[in-house]
């Protein structure tokens, strides 16, 4: 079975242009956008500007030792106020992440079932969508974990020098191998990504289980035998992502900065989420019949798609 990163292309623009301009509808869009700003939930950073100082060194010393003075006497309550931002930026994270595991779901039956609707898919692929968030927080807390032990150990290396306060060999040792970790975590990181949003999300939609379950399916069934067209896929898509990029800076600054703000701008690119998901899914369907997403003429359901499990014990 050959399975190509390239052939899906054309079928996932056609299915993005039925979907969003045959015929065209304001309202399909503004839902299908707010599905779609829902699973890009978390995925977006912004951009700060630094704030240079202006005052002389004698002042920030004099600053710097008020501030340091008035923590002091303060202690209690800057670790009351450490604690609170902590909880409220974890209890953000979360919620960002919960949104954007339900939104995936939602914007895949869109696209699937060619339709603008909220209420329902939200309801409908409930369970699907909580497995896949605590699958994701699991993940996440392991990578915390595993970050933390790669960034600790040449730290450890280079406790020698930084007691000495020189860059020796030391250093240099910890420098390197803390760059080399920092490569290798940034490039895990992105392929368990690339896994779960590509391949793991469409298994749980279309074979109605939850997570982990899906995950076995997925890299048994799609990856495993097939890495190095996996391996194109991740890179035609890094390409294609690189492309969007440059489509919506452009839209950002045509539209005077619109195409910046959140859900406005993503109805307005929306046609970037919709190709890129239905290429996801197009690039499945070439694994057979059992793996077709998009019901032909007559049809209800595709012949993949099985109706829903218990997801007890899901991750």
């Amino acid at each position: 079975m050959k399975i190509s990163p390239v052939i899906p292309l054309e079928a996932a623009w056609n299915r993005m242009v039925q979907v969003l301009f045959k015929p065209f509808d304001i309202g399909k869009w503004f839902a299908l956008g707010f599905c779609a700003f829902l699973a890009q939930c978390g995925q977006a950073g912004g951009n700060g500007a630094g704030i240079p100082n202006q005052s002389n060194g004698n002042a920030g010393d004099i600053n710097d030792d008020k501030v340091k003075l008035w923590i002091e006497q303060n202690l209690e309550l800057v670790i009351g106020i450490g604690i609170a931002l902590a909880l409220v930026i974890i209890g953000i994270s979360l919620l960002a992440i919960w949104l954007n595991s339900r939104g995936k779901f939602m914007l895949i039956d869109g696209i699937v079932k060619n339709r603008g609707a909220v209420v329902e898919p939200w309801r409908e692929y409930r369970a699907e969508g909580n497995s896949l968030f605590k699958f994701k927080v699991v993940i996440s807390l392991l990578a915390l974990l595993i970050f933390v032990i790669l960034a600790g150990i040449p730290t450890l290396i280079a406790i020698p020098d930084m007691r000495s306060e020189t860059f020796g060999t030391a250093a240099i040792v910890a420098v390197v191998l803390g760059s080399l970790f920092l490569i290798g975590f940034i490039l895990a990181s992105a392929a368990i990504q690339f896994f779960i949003g590509c391949f793991v999300t469409p298994t749980m939609y279309l074979r109605r289980v939850g997570a982990m379950k899906a995950s076995s399916i997925a890299w048994n069934t799609l990856v495993k035998n097939h890495l190095s067209s996996s391996v194109l896929f991740g890179l035609m898509l890094f390409l294609l992502a690189i492309g969007a990029s440059t489509v919506a800076l452009l839209a950002t600054c045509l539209t005077c900065c619109l195409a910046a703000l959140p859900y406005i701008g993503t109805v307005i690119l929306l046609p970037i989420p919709v190709f890129f998901t239905a290429y996801a899914l197009k690039y499945l369907e070439q694994f057979g019949s059992e793996w077709r997403f998009f019901p032909a003429d007559g049809e209800i359901d595709p012949p993949g798609h099985q109706p829903t499990e218990e997801l007890n014990g899901s991750a």
